[in-house]
């Protein structure tokens, strides 16, 4: 920051990953090819046995970015029956779930830094 000017001396594009001490570059989720619509899906339960069900729904659905925060990469079809899934857990009473449909255009003006998790699920797992 310029003290005398009380501005930034730069642009905000100066820094990047590496710069910010990230040792590794992960993209951001700007940069994924997103299949169908991208929803995120975020909740806040008040019961724990209705809260690991919940969880274990979303982690069958999309990737976990937060402890409650999923990204779904889903058709239209797939969120639905998601979402009917979810109706079913929750206690309408006590509990809240929200999603956000992200299309592809909106998600190339994303920004994140950091380590950002992956859309992609394993097909299997090998031991």
């Amino acid at each position: 920051m310029n003290a005398s000017t009380n501005e930034f001396a730069e642009p905000i594009e100066w820094h990047n990953a590496y710069q910010a001490g990230v040792t590794e570059f992960h993209p951001g989720a700007e940069t994924r090819e997103i299949r169908n619509m991208l929803f995120i899906v975020a909740y806040d339960i008040c019961d724990p046995k209705r809260l690991r069900q919940v969880a274990k729904t979303c982690e069958e659905y999309g990737a976990r970015i937060e402890k409650s925060v999923f990204q779904c990469d889903l058709r239209q079809e797939q969120f639905n029956a998601f979402w009917l899934e979810l109706i079913d857990l929750i206690d309408e009473e006590e509990d809240a779930v929200v999603a956000y449909r992200i299309c592809q255009s909106c998600l190339r003006e994303a920004e994140s830094m950091g380590v950002a998790p992956t859309l992609d699920k394993p097909v299997c797992y090998i031991l």
